[in-house]
């Protein structure tokens, strides 16, 4: 791995119209290193991208020109299913909605990402059970996600992102639908889970006093990104 790094950004930009006068520049030249275990927080305004730069970070949009380096693999080049592969393999993430399955349990959501990687059903089973007694779910595990809190919900998207056993996790907003208790309570499970198991995160949020939790915090606005201080 290059000098530690799980994910590298090297002069990263997304524009739409590029070519054409009504040219809109999201953002332009992102430079962002991130190391094994790694805590970061983005913190923009509503519409400044953040959601377009955590889907170039898991290989789900392209950028308009820079490089995505992951394992310091340069993922410009890779065909659709090389980067659906390295998304299987080495990449979790948690959304804003849970965006679980509901025709599944919570036991079943979990299992799923374990199962798409390769585990056998027992072993992905066994494992995402671990996950959600470990959240405080033990009596949810076979809830439907519309038997769920916004809260529990969540939780079992976190296990469901980690059960992969991911070398980055990418979270958009993760406790932006639920209550100041709930965020709370979320968000330390979110960062307990990553520390325990070395995950890297990169963590977008609005939340002011989550962000002072992380490593690293970021300002991302369309002109570039840089670090800042919130202790």
């Amino acid at each position: 791995m290059s000098k530690g790094f799980v994910l590298e950004l090297k002069g990263i930009s997304k524009i739409y119209n590029e070519s054409s006068s009504d040219k809109l520049v999201i953002f332009k030249n992102i430079n962002l290193n991130i190391k094994k275990s790694e805590l970061i927080g983005i913190i923009a305004p509503s519409g400044t991208g953040k959601t377009s730069l955590l889907n170039i970070c898991g290989l789900l949009d392209l950028p308009s020109c820079g490089e995505v380096r992951i394992l310091n693999k340069n993922t410009k080049s890779l065909t659709i299913e090389m980067r659906n592969n390295i998304r299987r393999k080495y990449l979790g993430f948690v959304f804003q909605s849970s965006n679980l399955i509901n025709e599944f349990n919570a036991i079943e959501n979990v299992a799923l990402s374990r199962i798409i990687k390769g585990y056998n059903f027992p072993d992905a089973l066994d494992y995402a059970k671990k996950l959600l007694i470990n959240v405080g779910l033990k009596n949810r595990l076979y809830n439907r996600p519309l038997q769920l809190s916004g809260g529990e919900k969540q939780r079992v998207a976190i296990c469901r992102a980690i059960a992969n056993d991911p070398y980055l996790l990418l979270a958009d907003e993760p406790t932006g639908n639920l209550d100041n208790e709930n965020s709370q309570l979320v968000f330390k499970l979110l960062t307990d889970l990553v520390k325990r198991k070395n995950v890297s995160a990169l963590i977008a949020t609005h939340n002011l006093d989550l962000i002072k939790k992380m490593d690293r915090v970021f300002s991302l606005t369309k002109n570039g990104i840089k670090e800042i201080s919130y202790n």
